[in-house]
């Protein structure tokens, strides 16, 4: 009997998800929306990946149900590359009398044996937090202590307009890029929530994705990344970006002109 042999512990990360295989593993970890899941190895049907895309295909009972996918999008292409191999190489062969299941039945979900850790959001705004209690407290130092209170009002304007900018300006992109660019898909409406409406819509794979949206009906038109399937936009008229873009625009000016201001407070009271 050939006996594999060990493979080192590979960790693949990427937008939102984490994977993990190797060391005599029977399963791949897979780390998503703080939960951990197990996938058995016999309830993988195939894992593939391309450039810096990796997804685990389940196995199925039957051959006209769709397959569940788990996918991890941005990672890194080598890293892809290494996992996909060294994933493939343990994946149990089958052959077509025997009986099929649903990979699905047999994941399960384990507690994190170890906390998580910040995700970049949060550390990024910790890091801005630190910032700007340290501008404020020197200026208030160094010029009049009136500055500590009045500064932060400024600076959350400014973060105000900066999350506006963003927000508004990645909506737009993205309705302008995934439009030309992208899969169009009638989403069906899955359910609501007490803020707005849930849709759904499979991709090519036949994964399933959601997107939320409080314009549609019983049917919303989207195109998806075919990248990255779980970004999506909903078409938008010709006003709905005007407005969103005249709203960027006010935005990206609310940021400019507070931080700007923090910055010649601190120039002033640095120069004395």
């Amino acid at each position: 009997m050939t006996t594999m042999p060990d493979l080192p512990s590979l960790v693949l990360r990427g937008r939102g998800a984490t994977a993990r295989f190797g060391d005599g593993l029977d399963h791949v970890q897979w780390e998503q929306d703080g939960r951990v899941t197990r996938i058995p190895l016999e309830a993988i049907e195939a894992a593939r990946g391309l450039d810096r895309s990796f997804e685990v295909i389940l196995t199925t009972a039957e051959a006209d149900r769709p397959a569940v996918v788990y996918a991890i999008h941005h990672a890194g292409a080598a890293a892809v590359a290494a996992f996909c191999a060294a994933l493939r190489a343990r994946l149990p062969e089958r052959t077509a009398e025997e009986p099929r299941v649903d990979g699905e039945d047999l994941i399960t979900e384990v507690s994190e044996g170890h906390p998580r850790k910040p995700s970049r959001r949060v550390l990024l705004v910790v890091a801005v937090i630190a910032s700007f209690t340290v501008i404020d407290v020197t200026v208030a130092v160094l010029r009049e202590p009136a500055w500590a209170v009045a500064l932060p009002f400024l600076q959350l304007f400014a973060c105000a307009g900066a999350f506006m900018a963003l927000t508004l300006g990645r909506g737009l992109y993205d309705g302008l890029h995934l439009s030309t660019h992208g899969i169009t898909v009638m989403a069906e409406l899955d359910h609501y929530t007490d803020r707005t409406k849930v849709y759904r819509y499979a991709d090519q794979d036949g994964g399933l994705h959601f997107h939320r949206d409080s314009t549609g009906g019983d049917q919303l038109e989207l195109s998806y990344d075919p990248r990255d399937p779980s970004r999506a936009s909903a078409r938008q008229s010709l006003y709905v970006r005007v407005m969103m873009a005249l709203m960027a625009v006010v935005g990206l000016g609310m940021a400019c002109g507070g931080l700007g201001f923090t910055g010649y407070q601190l120039f002033i009271a640095l120069r004395g």
